[in-house]
């Protein structure tokens, strides 16, 4: 395969092969890397932590919705802290529920509901 450069007229070999893209990959191969990527439970901790900050910004705040709802809009504002709330919600019980079955797993308590 030949590049052809816009300032030299002649063709120059190419020294690097293609990049291989995901697509021509089979599925079988494993894309986890164990020394750049965070595992699971250290992903489910982040959100945990992540989502509950969130919360309680949401809530340190919630006494001045009136006040920006009157500024800027009852819908946006409102909105806008429904948005809030879900998304910080769901992060939170995304990695609890992670959590949880981590340390369902580990003690075996899997299937025991007494």
């Amino acid at each position: 395969m030949t590049i052809h450069n816009a300032e030299h007229s002649r063709p120059r070999p190419m020294t690097e092969p293609p990049a291989i893209t995901r697509g021509d990959r089979g599925t079988d191969v494993d894309d986890w890397d164990r020394d750049s990527e965070l595992s699971e439970t250290t992903k489910a901790v982040i959100a945990t932590i992540f989502g509950l900050a969130l919360l309680i910004a949401a809530f340190a705040v919630i006494g001045r919705l009136g006040d920006w709802a009157t500024d800027y809009g009852t819908i946006l504002v409102y909105l806008a802290f429904f948005l809030w709330m879900s998304i910080a919600g769901r992060v939170f019980w995304w990695g609890a529920d992670k959590l949880i079955a981590e340390i369902r797993k580990k003690s075996n308590t899997a299937g025991d509901r007494r």
